[in-house]
């Protein structure tokens, strides 16, 4: 994807003028489209960094987490119909016993997922040899088939040790402010995006690191806290699974979530109710740090090209 930049009027470049257009290469999309038993389709946006010649991705956890609770609800669905398909070819079965049988049959809710797909921005990948670290929020896994000459400079990963200096300027890419609405073929048992929706135009935005935080992600239980690096401000919907690099695209992390800092402050809301007041919060984006990343590719064996 071509991307051209203005510089300033002090002829002084952007800082990121030239990090975005090489982190843009090896940045990719995911859209995990999905319909209802009521035939409602939705589809959601997220992204992921390409690794290696391999094909190997990183990206959100909770995203991964999302598409296999899709296709556990998928597979319910299929049971289901499997199970009615049978039930009614039982032709030794009584008429009027088919039609008390089948509403005891556990029908899936009509709010619950149907039918799914992700698409990673090649037509016919799929990803394999997935895994999720659910503290870290971070997902790891293979796309087949994969074409190594479509990235021309692979991620380049942080030195642990020199992720400090709170106040540096870091950038976050991936596909926010962007909606996709895609149309489920019945007779293809496919989905379609519609024409315009792709490819879709990559955003970044500036965040100043403040800190490194120990911490677990959301949701992810009791295990040991990861390290996540955060940002303010965080990172938009849509570049969740993105790569968080510097000015000479060196990637520091893998964007993760969102954390809500309660300010104290508790201001009465205009117009409202007589004691309503507002809640106010500081919102700031955590990605997964260098130092968790490189731990996990160094444990698979999976080469990646780390920080001289």
């Amino acid at each position: 994807m071509a991307a051209s930049f203005t510089a300033a009027a002090d002829g002084v470049e952007p800082v990121f003028s030239k990090a975005v257009p090489i982190a843009a290469g090896f940045t990719r999309p995911m859209v995990i489209s999905s319909r209802t038993a009521q035939g409602a389709c939705t589809g959601a946006i997220g992204a992921c960094v390409v690794v290696n010649r391999e094909g190997w991705i990183l990206t959100a956890g909770h995203l991964l987490e999302l598409v296999r609770a899709h296709q556990e609800s998928a597979l319910r669905h299929a049971g289901y119909r499997g199970n009615v398909v049978e039930f009614h070819r039982d032709i030794a079965a009584d008429r009027r016993f088919r039609r008390r049988g089948v509403p005891t049959l556990q029908k899936p809710a009509e709010a619950s997922v149907r039918n799914h797909s992700v698409w990673w921005g090649i037509d016919g990948a799929r990803l394999v040899e997935a895994r999720v670290m659910p503290a870290a929020d971070l997902a790891l896994g293979r796309l087949e088939p994969f074409d190594p000459a479509s990235v021309e400079r692979y991620p380049v990963w942080r030195d642990p040790s020199r992720v400090d200096g709170p106040g540096r300027s870091l950038c976050k890419l991936g596909f926010p402010l962007h909606r996709i609405e895609p149309v489920f073929d019945e007779k293809a048992n496919t989905f379609n995006l519609p024409a315009g929706s792709v490819p879709l135009p990559l955003f970044p935005l500036e965040g100043m690191f403040t800190r490194v935080v120990n911490t677990r992600a959301p949701g992810s239980g009791d295990g040991e806290p990861s390290a996540f690096i955060e940002t303010s401000p965080p990172s938009l919907l849509g570049q969740l699974g993105g790569p968080l690099f510097d000015a000479d695209a060196v990637v520091w992390g893998v964007q993760s979530h969102t954390m809500h800092h309660a300010l104290g402050f508790r201001p009465p809301v205009p117009d409202g109710r007589a004691g309503q007041v507002e809640h106010q919060f500081l919102n700031t984006g955590l990605a997964v740090h260098a130092a968790v990343i490189r731990r996990l590719l160094d444990a698979e064996g999976i080469e990646y090209r780390a920080e001289e």
